[in-house]
């Protein structure tokens, strides 16, 4: 008996396990809901194949596994039923497992109730599992998703008071408070039953509400509102440069001249000339800078500096003459010809150095600037253009601190401890690879900024898919010449290669091969901003089937400049102000401005992480006319006077006294001159520009009652 009993567990467990996770052929389920005044009954039927049969959700415990029924982002409920049984199960003692066991044949039915947070059509989803048996126990696991589309109608009773909650991908522990609203006229159920008729959530939000109540109407507009993490993006920033400090201390021009550095402190009894040696170093990169920036702003005020960083990352000038130098440099770092400041100037520069003192100090810095300038120059200069982007002019000096902090750190800490000395790795041939890998990296780098010009024009020479198969092809050049399979002039030889180089090797190879699906339109999400955006591409494989859901256009008529501009993900625009007020009057639709840029990193980070979102993207196409102003392009406009960046970057300083992007705002188009709600910055989470999404479009309803 107990063998028996041995064997048929035995066989229920492997069963089981080879079947975990997939449909049951012996189940045919259907799923469906029913609305009951506020609440939604989910109904979960199935047939059941002849002499099978299905064990019951309240299964006692010891026997097979009980049917579950998981509903996913319970949160944005505010009750889930526990599962109710529509007919009375079977029950039959079970020797294997001595206890009575609970099943069905033939069919079963299943409801769960559930409480929305918010009366609009949604989709319900999740899993539903369990273990079915025939009479031979022969078993299988089940793991079945689900997907129930509800449409929840708000009681009578309850239509007349606002409901204050989240939209359903919001986290919210509970729901809040409900308050009756006074003195609201009668007709207000019309309005409400008008909204969920247009799937749209008609509960106004607190942040709404707030915005909307008498003491908000007063001129939103006239105050100035900072973008959300502006402050991530300075310490990004700093990141990025303080790593590209590091980085350039491990060049030829720079790494050999710790211990020429280092052995003049040493005659030195006093250390304090080594704290003014590094200071001196962040001083001569940061305060030049610096300088630029306050007499701009004395000269012309903060428009005008954040015009010129503007000119500076956008412009077609700068732009070419910056590739240009990337171009030079990266041929100079594979040791194509060598660039050096001339000798006279870092001649007089040693020689006061030479005296001593403080003069001294600083000279010696001033001359390991110059002596390095080859080497980190081209550094330098990707850091400040890519912090001088968005027009902030705090973002340079910023850089120029972090770059020069790192670069600083090496020459002051081995002048206070020489005896770290001893653990420097001795010049040699591994300075060379570092630079020619540092050329590689600015051939790369330096397509960006014609990359940049390309868009801003639209010259359509630097395509995505073309700027892709210059960066794949350095990738695999730079891999190829790291495992030794190149050689440059100023190389030398290398008889094996050693574990790091090898590992270089793979991370240049992998970097290629990620890259290589975009060539057919892939994403490629993780250098967002950094490469030309995908409505730029001629070809992506399969584009006829993406976003079918959202192919219908929503524009009142044909886009200014809608030949140059597009919107990734299939989003209808409008590119011009008044056009898109227009529309939005016609439509009775609130208006979402949109102010971004070409050259903007984290305009293409929000597109690709935020918009591609399936519930922000049908709230933008669906819910929204949407007005994309570019503040960088150089089209010319309508009137033939200016361009179209100048006049929008005009519009937005002048309305919302700020000049970054990107920057949403949200507008009622009968009232343009005030926001419905505060307008947003740059915010990578989803979930959030969902809740400001929904947030204005509440406050549009409350706006129209």
């Amino acid at each position: 008996m107990k063998l028996k009993i041995f064997a048929l567990t035995t066989l229920l467990f492997l069963s089981a396990t080879i079947c975990f996770s997939q449909k049951s052929d012996a189940l045919n389920w259907k799923f469906s809901v029913q609305e009951q005044g506020g609440k939604s009954v989910l109904v979960f039927e199935t047939t059941i194949k002849d002499g099978f049969h299905l064990y019951s959700p309240y299964n006692p415990e010891g026997a097979s596994k009980p049917l579950e029924i998981k509903i996913s982002d319970t949160q944005n409920y505010a009750a889930v039923g526990a599962i109710k049984e529509a007919v009375k199960p079977t029950e039959k003692y079970e020797e294997i497992f001595d206890v009575t066991e609970k099943y069905f044949e033939k069919s079963a039915k299943f409801t769960v109730e559930i409480t929305p947070k918010s009366f609009v059509k949604q989709a319900v989803t999740g899993h539903i599992s369990g273990q079915v048996c025939n009479d031979q126990y022969m078993c299988s696991m089940f793991d079945e998703e689900f997907s129930i589309d509800i449409n929840p109608q708000q009681p009578e009773g309850e239509k007349k008071k606002p409901i204050l909650s989240t939209s359903p991908s919001q986290n919210t522990d509970s729901p809040k408070e409900e308050k009756p609203q006074e003195d609201k006229p009668k007709d207000d159920s019309a309005v409400v039953d008008s909204a969920q008729n247009a799937d749209t959530v008609v509960a106004p939000i607190a942040q709404a509400d707030t915005l909307q109540n008498s003491e908000s109407k007063a001129d939103i507009s006239s105050q100035p509102i900072e973008p959300i993490n502006e402050g991530d993006g300075l310490w990004s920033i700093f990141i990025i440069a303080f790593l590209a400090g590091l980085a350039a201390i491990f060049t030829p021009c720079v790494f050999p001249m710790i211990p020429m550095t280092v052995s003049y402190f040493l005659k030195k009894e006093n250390k304090f000339d080594a704290i003014i040696y590094g200071v001196s170093i962040i001083a001569l990169y940061t305060v030049p800078v610096a300088l630029l920036i306050i007499i701009s702003n004395v000269a012309g005020g903060g428009e005008f500096t954040a015009g010129i960083f503007n000119a500076l990352s956008t412009h077609w000038l700068p732009n070419i003459l910056f590739f240009i130098v990337f171009m030079i440099f990266a041929l100079s770092f594979f040791g194509m010809f060598e660039i050096t400041m001339p000798s006279g100037i870092i001649n007089r520069a040693e020689n006061r150095g030479n005296k001593g003192g403080l003069f001294g100090a600083f000279f010696l810095a001033f001359v390991l600037v110059l002596v390095s300038f080859s080497c980190t120059g081209p550094i330098v200069g990707s850091v400040l253009v890519e912090s001088a982007s968005g027009g902030n002019a705090v973002k340079p000096i910023v850089a120029m601190f972090g770059f020069s902090l790192a670069f600083a750190m090496p020459f002051t800490l081995f002048a206070f401890f020489p005896g770290w000395m001893k653990n420097l790795p001795k010049s040699g041939g591994w300075l060379n690879t570092v630079k020619v890998v540092l050329g590689f990296v600015e051939f790369a780098l330096g397509f960006k900024f014609l990359s940049v010009a390309d868009q801003t024009y639209h010259w359509h020479i630097l395509d995505r898919e073309v700027y892709l198969a210059i960066w794949i092809a350095t990738s695999i050049l730079l891999g190829l010449y790291l495992l030794g399979k190149i050689k440059l002039p100023n190389d030398s030889d290398i008889p094996f290669v050693k574990v790091p180089r090898l590992i270089l090797a793979l991370i240049a190879f992998a970097f290629a091969i990620y890259m290589l699906p975009g060539m057919w339109g892939a994403p490629l999400k993780a250098l967002s901003g950094y490469i030309p955006p995908l409505t730029t591409q001629d070809f992506v494989m399969g584009q006829g089937n993406v976003n079918q859901a959202f192919a219908q256009s929503t524009l009142c008529d044909k886009p200014l400049y809608g030949e140059h501009l597009k919107l990734p993900h299939g989003i209808d625009a409008y590119f011009e102000y008044n056009q898109a007020v227009e529309c939005a009057k016609k439509q009775n639709k609130p208006l979402l401005i949109v102010f971004t840029g070409h050259g903007c990193v984290n305009c293409r980070k929000m597109e690709e992480y935020v918009w591609s979102d399936n519930q922000v993207l049908a709230t933008m196409k669906d819910k929204f006319v949407i007005a994309a102003l570019y503040t960088d392009d150089r089209t010319e406009d309508i009137s033939g006077n200016s361009t179209i960046g100048k006049v929008n970057t005009e519009l937005q300083i002048s309305k919302y006294q700020i000049n970054a992007q990107p920057y949403y705002v949200m507008l009622d188009a009968s009232q343009p001159e005030k926001p419905l709600i505060a307008p947003q910055g740059y915010n990578p989470d989803p979930q959030s520009f969902v809740q400001y999404l929904q947030n204005g479009l509440n406050a549009y309803l409350n706006n129209a009652k």
